[in-house]
């Protein structure tokens, strides 16, 4: 009896050990998706967030869609910052309602277009080996109305 529960044991081992690294391979992708969903939604929020303030701002300021420090646009980017799981990339464009085209000058009628792209590294090495770091980006446009 004793050598048959031996074996039982040893064959129970051998199966864990093969199970073991495809479970958590799925349970740290799990993980990593999650992160990226997160990812995804902070930089969507965000993006909306500087669009509501550059389409108040960028026919205002001196130099037109600004993202420098100290402007409305920039210390608007300073506070999304906050929280952020990766370093983000920022462009405001100011866009004119009759040609489409990418304009110095903003105008009233003019749409805002506001990029954000963020790339952040997966937490389980060999996924992160696979697929690299993952980038996450969102655009965002409103109207200048005022």
């Amino acid at each position: 009896m004793s050598r048959h529960r031996d074996q039982a044991t040893r064959q129970s081992l051998v199966e864990f050990a093969l199970v073991l690294p495809v479970f958590l391979l799925l349970v740290m992708g799990v993980v990593d998706g999650g992160r990226a969903i997160f990812a995804f939604n902070q930089v969507a929020q965000a993006t909306r967030d500087v669009a509501r303030v550059a389409s108040v701002t960028c026919f205002q300021t001196t130099t037109r869609c600004s993202t420098a420090s100290g402007t409305p646009i920039g210390t608007a980017i300073a506070e999304q910052r906050v929280g952020s799981q990766a370093t983000t990339v920022w462009t405001v464009q100011c866009i004119k309602a009759d040609s489409g085209l990418v304009a110095s000058v903003c105008s009233i009628g003019d749409t805002v277009r506001v990029n954000a792209t963020q790339s952040f590294k997966l937490l389980y090495g060999p996924v992160q080996a696979f697929f690299g770091p993952v980038g996450v980006g969102s655009t965002s446009e409103q109207q200048i109305i005022q």
